[in-house]
């Protein structure tokens, strides 16, 4: 019985470290539990210089319309109201490309700026 207590403890204790050490981007790129979304996002302010980079906190919108807040890095300071498909999985972004206004979802289009909706 000790021994499985023990056990139990010891776990506790990883689990609490690994969520404690490891930054949460890490952390959703390895749980299986988030999924994948994809947020459309347009260009509206200048980014903080984060290493090498850029970083990039804004506001953009899943394909359903629903309103979500992004944080990516660029190698690069981005053209001002460029939009962006970013592929996120929580708060891990695998990547992000510039699309044209014509291949915004339609939920989507109205809700950026110089985007007419159809």
């Amino acid at each position: 019985m000790k021994k499985i207590i023990g056990i139990i403890i010891a776990l506790v204790v990883v689990f609490v470290g690994f969520f404690t050490v490891v930054p949460e981007e890490d952390r959703d790129h390895i749980n299986p539990f988030i999924p994948k979304e994809v947020i459309y996002v347009q260009i509206y302010e200048d980014p903080a210089p984060h290493g090498q980079g850029y970083k990039y906190t804004l506001t953009g919108y899943t394909e359903d319309g629903e309103e979500k807040e992004i944080t990516f890095t660029a190698g690069k300071v981005l053209k001002e109201k460029a939009i962006l498909k970013v592929n996120a999985k929580g708060s891990f972004v695998e990547k992000w490309e510039e699309v044209q206004p014509e291949e915004l979802p339609e939920k989507v289009r109205g809700k950026m700026d110089s985007v007419p909706s159809n």
